[in-house]
């Protein structure tokens, strides 16, 4: 068993690397019998005049050109079941593009602030701050999403949808593991390509997962407006493990309330 969740936390801490940024949770039973997902009711689609790949660059390129998308705020969080024991992270925060961004999140019941300004990286807990390692992965909430590019053939467009009053032209992609870990071009891959091969284990947990992503594009300002994943993974005769992760981008272009510290003005706090 000790394998098999290091296997699996090896995969989700990948996935969430890949998706906290380019990170509303679902608390109770999940109604998985198995992980394909082809066993529930597919959800109904419309017809595609452009292409899922094409609304994603879009998305990306806007992201990083257009006007308003320089600010905006984000709130989301993530969930970790395995068998019977459930951890939820909660995330929220802004982003000035040309100065840095703010995380708020609560981990397992610990709540903590996250800072980037420029090239500085800052961690405030229990009214102390200390200066942030590179390692784990800085809190991005945009990136991570030029990776799933190569998968974009296979979405489906979904009807509009409203999110937080701005409607949402929906895709929404399905696949295995091992068909992500197959295609990813994403070097946060490597190692875990690099371990299959000695794990036949792992191997059958790829085969057998299912991971599904929805992303919703504003269908006037063309932006990412909400993200959600969905990885379920096998537990050989013991059930499943799976996180979801959903996030919305929202109040694109309003700055007001935006609080982005000046260095000098945390530095002074510093303990390390």
């Amino acid at each position: 068993m000790r394998k098999l969740t290091k296997a699996w936390a090896l995969l989700a801490a990948v996935c969430t690397a890949s998706l906290l940024g380019g990170c509303t949770y679902e608390s109770g039973t999940k109604a998985f019998a198995t992980t394909n997902f082809d066993t529930q009711p597919a959800p109904p689609t419309t017809a595609q005049t452009e292409s899922a790949a094409d609304w994603l660059k879009t998305a990306l390129e806007k992201g990083k050109t257009a006007e308003e998308a320089q600010a905006f705020w984000y709130r989301g969080h993530v969930l970790n079941r395995i068998l019977a024991r459930t951890t939820t992270s909660m995330f929220d925060g802004a982003v000035l593009t040309d100065k840095g961004y703010n995380v708020g999140t609560r981990i397992a019941a610990q709540p903590y602030t996250y800072y980037r300004i420029g090239d500085k990286r800052y961690i405030r807990t229990n009214d102390y701050w200390v200066t942030a390692p590179d390692e784990p992965l800085e809190f991005d909430v945009l990136k991570g999403f030029e990776d799933w590019l190569p998968f974009m053939d296979r979405a489906v467009q979904l009807p509009d949808e409203k999110v937080i009053g701005v409607v949402c032209v929906p895709f929404q992609v399905k696949m295995t593991g091992a068909e992500w870990l197959k295609d990813s071009q994403s070097p946060l891959f490597e190692p875990l390509k690099k371990l299959v091969g000695d794990r036949p284990d792992l191997e059958y947990i790829l085969k057998e997962s299912t991971i599904k992503a929805t992303f919703w594009y504003g269908k006037e300002d063309r932006l990412i407006h909400q993200y959600e994943t969905w990885i379920i993974l096998p537990l050989p005769e013991a059930g499943t493990m799976d996180q979801q992760v959903k996030f919305n981008l929202y109040k694109y272009g309003d700055t007001g309330g935006i609080n982005i510290k000046e260095p000098e003005e945390v530095e002074k706090y510093l303990l390390y």
